[in-house]
């Protein structure tokens, strides 16, 4: 049954204000329209004025109701004022409707911060980076002041060092990015996300106010970069700086002990998990199983998953991956299948830590078919699953199928150019990975270690001194690789 609306004056008592004040404590959609109703019967003469219709049209939107709040203000607002057209561009996004909402705004005489906000969340909602940075620009260029929630979502549409570094340079300008911790963080996870780890380091290390969420972001980025001491030492500083620790910062730290096998530790957050009943939590409880697989008690790990009140893709990941670490390929996929069955939606994980298992065993069947539910469920756009597929391929030999996998991806990261590049080379194609790592280039990849290691290695396979030779010195002028050690090592080998 649909929810009554809130408790509420007598007709001859409910004013604008006290209406508005029961539209914001409206808990459903059906208790909004039941008390939107009541305010028709008392007197249309509420919605003369755009206060209340604002007022009625917002909780319509916070409700989910945001095609009723279009079609509302549109209908009862004569004359709309800066708030009504905010609310209606909000609720046009939304319903879906972006080109409406764009067109909205373009013919909007005045904009504040909040229309700017509203059309930038839509573009990041749609995927349209570009669109969104160029409205931020005019946001500026138009004098327009920036709030902390604007760097928030215009930092995740950024996908390239330079776009991020001049969003940073902003949000110092604006006084944003050392005093408010939502940007900082914001800026934190930005950079993250585009491998700039040491900026990333830097913007949690100049501000002024860091909260849980910092340290936990920061925590991860020391984590990407192996920095397994120093996540140690930020656990313990976040404890004696007075910051309660939650799920995601003991997850981050028993993960770290997973990846150094640094069993007394691990042991330790164990029971600080147990302690603090996080085990509960399914992010949590799936570091735990990792924990345990890693540390050889699966039977501990499957007892935990059993335990479990429902199932989650991250715990099921979780074992999944330490079934087929022990060799227990047959219940990984029995796991796998079960999962599915029980309502669990693979992710990209899932299948990428199947696919890797699967080609470690020679499980070509498995493998194959494993491929024809990537393509039945619309994971073949995903890059983490189009690099495991690939790296499948190249380790059962069955390079032709590498190749098609890999055409098939629209946006290429380092790691499936790496990939396909080493793959060739393990099957002997020593021309062919050359010419990987050639395309690699044209595309603007910037090449690491493992890609220098790989294409030296095509060329001692193919005898190409000279290729090689060039190759190091391209390598140098990018400064990709610093180490002249390393280039001596490679130089050797061909």
């Amino acid at each position: 049954m649909p929810s009554p609306p809130p408790s509420s004056p007598d007709a001859a008592t409910l004013t604008p204000r006290a209406a508005a004040a029961l539209l914001a404590r409206c808990a459903s959609r059906a208790a909004a329209a039941a008390l939107h109703a009541r305010l028709l019967r008392c007197s249309r003469a509420f919605f003369r004025s755009p206060y209340l219709a604002n007022c009625l049209a917002a909780a319509y939107s916070r409700l989910g109701a945001a095609p009723s709040a279009v079609a509302f203000l549109r209908a009862a607002v004569a004359r709309p004022n800066v708030f009504t057209r905010n609310i209606l561009l909000s609720a046009l996004l939304g319903s879906g409707h972006l080109e409406d909402a764009r067109r909205l705004f373009d013919g909007m005489a005045q904009r504040d911060a909040v229309t700017y906000n509203a059309m930038l969340s839509g573009y990041a909602a749609a995927a349209l980076p570009e669109e969104a940075l160029r409205l931020f620009h005019s946001m500026r260029e138009r004098g327009v002041t920036p709030t902390g929630f604007t760097f928030s979502i215009v930092s995740s549409t950024v996908g390239s060092a330079r776009h991020g570094q001049q969003l940073h340079a902003a949000a110092v300008r604006h006084g944003l990015a050392h005093l408010d911790a939502v940007v900082g963080n914001a800026l934190i996870d930005m950079y993250r996300r585009i491998g700039l780890l040491k900026h990333a380091a830097c913007v949690f290390s100049c501000m002024e106010e860091p909260d849980v969420t910092s340290w936990n972001s920061v925590m991860s980025v020391y984590k990407d970069q192996a920095l397994s001491r120093t996540v140690f030492e930020c656990f313990r500083s976040m404890s004696s700086k007075g910051f309660s620790v939650d799920g995601f910062s003991v997850s981050t730290v028993l993960s770290v002990c997973s990846d150094v096998k640094d069993f007394a530790k691990g042991d330790q957050m164990l029971a600080l998990c147990v302690k603090m009943s996080f085990v509960t939590n399914s992010i949590v409880c799936s570091a735990v199983i990792d924990f345990l697989c890693v540390s050889d008690r699966l039977s501990d790990a499957v007892q935990l998953f059993r335990g479990m009140p429902t199932w989650g893709s991250e715990p099921c990941n979780a074992l999944i991956s330490g079934y087929a670490r022990s060799g227990l390929m047959e219940e990984a996929l029995n796991l796998f299948v079960a999962s599915m069955r029980n309502g669990v939606v693979p992710t990209g994980f899932t299948f990428a830590s199947v696919l890797r298992w699967s080609s470690c065993f020679g499980l070509m069947e498995q493998g194959t078919q494993i491929h024809c539910l990537v393509c039945k469920l619309g994971f073949q756009d995903d890059v983490i699953v189009s690099t495991a597929l690939t790296d499948m391929y190249c380790k059962l030999g069955l390079t032709r199928h590498a190749r098609k996998t890999f055409r098939t991806v629209v946006a290429k990261d380092l790691v499936l150019w790496n990939t396909m590049l080493l793959g060739l080379l393990q099957n002997g194609r020593g021309k062919e990975a050359l010419g990987i790592f050639r395309r690699m280039l044209k595309c603007g990849i910037q090449p690491d270690r493992i890609t220098l290691f790989g294409a030296l290695s095509a060329c001692s396979l193919e005898g190409l001194v000279t290729e090689a030779m060039d190759i190091i010195t391209l390598f140098k002028d990018r400064n990709v690789e610093r180490g002249s050690e390393f280039c001596r090592e490679q130089v050797a080998r061909v």
